[in-house]
């Protein structure tokens, strides 16, 4: 039997930040029906998505660039940055 490493099982949360809380609603309202946890769960908090995934780095920045491209979303109305909301740290 292959364990997995923690790292695998669990996710990494990211943030994807608009100007304000109301584009970030505006935006999540308009593509909702469309997401589908390919990239992981969103919950959206104030001006801020925030993604829980297990796709590599270059996966996840990839995978939300060209979703939110899908919608005429430009890159300069949000940005993307990796958070420490929910890392997993063991002193082993």
């Amino acid at each position: 039997m292959k364990f997995k490493s923690l790292f695998e099982v669990i996710p990494e949360t990211w943030e994807i930040e608009f100007k304000n809380r109301d584009t970030a609603h505006k935006i999540y309202d308009a593509v909702r029906s469309k997401y589908n946890d390919d990239l992981g769960p969103i919950t959206v908090n104030n001006d801020t998505w925030y993604i829980g995934t297990k796709l590599s780095d270059e996966e996840f920045k990839k995978g939300i660039v060209e979703f939110l491209d899908q919608f005429d979303i430009e890159q300069s109305q949000y940005s993307v940055d990796k958070t420490e909301v929910g890392k997993f740290w063991s002193p082993l």
